[in-house]
């Protein structure tokens, strides 16, 4: 399982670099990783930087809304878990039902553990929002001065 963050740079970029970006994060070598995506991005439509940058804003919305999630979610797990033990169900309705809920919260616990400590992602998703700002800001200077 991927993070949110890990899955855009996939898709944007390709698993192949995004495998090179984290290895080049791991020998501290971040200008290559801005220079590449710089060269993919600066060939693009200012339309198409702009819905990658609406792209890149809804994954982070997503990310963040995944960690801020998990505490309703370990809330609901404990609630259900409290009402399945306390009440008198017959034993063929409890152990099915505390296993398959314990097995939704292990998947979110996975997801939320593999959003919220996605360091790597995190750096190159910023990387990429600086390229993608800077492009915006060339097109619309561009456009500025041939207005003028």
């Amino acid at each position: 399982m991927k993070s949110v963050l890990g899955k855009l740079i996939q898709q944007e970029f390709g698993r192949d670099r995004y495998t090179i970006y984290t290895q080049k994060l791991d020998t501290r070598e971040s200008m290559d990783i801005f220079c590449d995506i710089y060269e993919k991005l600066k060939d693009k439509s200012p339309d198409n930087l702009n819905q990658a940058l609406k792209q890149l804003l809804d994954s982070v919305q997503i990310s963040v809304r995944i960690s801020k999630n998990f505490v309703y979610i370990s809330l609901g797990y404990i609630v259900t878990m409290l009402a399945l033990l306390l009440l008198n169900m017959s034993l063929l309705i409890v152990y099915p039902a505390v296993a398959l809920a314990s097995i939704c919260y292990a998947y979110k616990f996975v997801e939320f553990i593999k959003n919220r400590y996605c360091d790597r992602d995190v750096r190159i998703v910023l990387i990429y929002k600086i390229a993608l700002f800077h492009l915006l800001e060339e097109t619309c200077l561009q456009n500025e001065s041939s207005e003028v």
